[in-house]
């Protein structure tokens, strides 16, 4: 085997270009695509440090899916750091200041919307783009205690993303829209209400991949409340995965705070079903725990976990519908 260069390094490039903050969110990108995976937080913290190198291939291999680089599992083991930062820098969002000691400048190699493609399906703001379910807790006077299921879509043109988000509040449809800031690890978005003109805002995490779950705070002030108090709560952007955009928004309304409620949206949104609801559980969990909280936040560790669960539901769906393909095939031979 090729001598492995720089592992350490790269690991910490890697974090940073997936938005992992802490060693175990890392291991937790990796297990994602290898439940067995090698990367452990012991050799994790030995890997990093340089006490040790990783003895098996298959661990580059895992990499190489985390990343979805296109040089493949060789080319991350046995590059340069610089090589490899340069690599990373064409598909991710990296600051420049990581690249900028290495001797690399963003950019450099394509502009425009070249530069945006270029940077691959896995890029920060790829994650974040397309159809999603949204959740978050009523703030109508009228409906406490209630779940409140919007839409959203995230959209990008000429490397400006748009966020547009949807609600059904008391029967009346009610837009939102406005640009999306995204600063590698986390995004902000100001929008503009079309029923009132107002101005909500919204900060959440970026999802982790495969982009399946991002998690913030909205605030802003009820759209139907005389008081107009402000207010914020979490929210959540579950990636829509099967329905059109009137399906969608045929889920949109208020709901019961039940894991039931969520098993019927993920089953519709492509997720199919599971035994205990313990995605469900995770997400009502999410949304209820800043409850009486003067100061609201959402669990980056909890949002992870979170994910990867709808992660592994994803993937099992998509497995048995590949094995209930197969078995019609077979049926219509015989």
């Amino acid at each position: 085997m090729a001598r492995a260069i720089d592992i350490g390094r790269k690991l910490e490039l890697t974090a940073t270009a997936t938005g992992c903050l802490t060693r175990k969110e890392l291991c937790a990108a990796f297990a994602r695509v290898n439940p067995n995976t090698q990367l452990t937080l012991q050799n994790s913290y030995n890997w990093i440090r340089g006490r040790s190198q990783p003895r098996s291939f298959s661990f580059y291999e895992d990499w190489a899916a985390v990343l979805q680089l296109p040089e493949g599992p060789h080319f991350i083991m046995s590059s340069s750091l610089e090589a490899f930062a340069a690599a990373l820098g064409q598909r991710f969002d990296l600051p420049e200041a990581v690249l900028a000691p290495l001797g690399i400048r963003p950019g450099t190699e394509s502009s425009g919307e070249a530069a945006q493609e270029s940077k691959g399906p896995w890029r920060n703001g790829a994650l974040l783009e397309g159809s999603f379910l949204a959740l978050s807790l009523a703030w109508s006077p009228t409906q406490p205690g209630r779940l409140l299921i919007g839409s959203a879509s995230v959209e990008a043109r000429k490397e400006i993303l748009t966020l547009r988000y949807t609600e059904r509040i008391l029967g009346d449809r009610v837009a939102f829209e406005g640009a999306c800031v995204l600063d590698g690890r986390t995004g902000q978005a100001v929008l503009r209400c079309g029923a009132n003109e107002a101005l909500f805002f919204m900060t959440f995490h970026l999802p982790p991949v495969p982009g399946n779950l991002a998690g913030g705070v909205f605030a802003g002030n009820a759209v139907y409340d005389p008081n107009t108090q402000p207010t914020a709560c979490p929210l959540l952007f579950v990636r829509n995965h099967a329905l059109g955009e009137e399906d969608l928004e045929a889920l949109l309304g208020y709901e019961a705070v039940e894991p039931a409620v969520l098993a019927r949206c993920l089953q519709a949104l492509g997720y199919g079903t599971q035994d205990g609801l313990e995605a469900e559980l995770a997400l009502l969990n999410l949304l209820q725990g800043g409850a009486g909280q003067a100061l609201l936040k959402l669990d980056r560790d909890a949002l992870f976990r979170a994910a990867a669960l709808l992660d592994e539901r994803r993937l099992l769906t998509l497995k048995n519908d590949s094995r209930m393909g197969e078995s019609r095939k077979q049926t219509a031979w015989s």
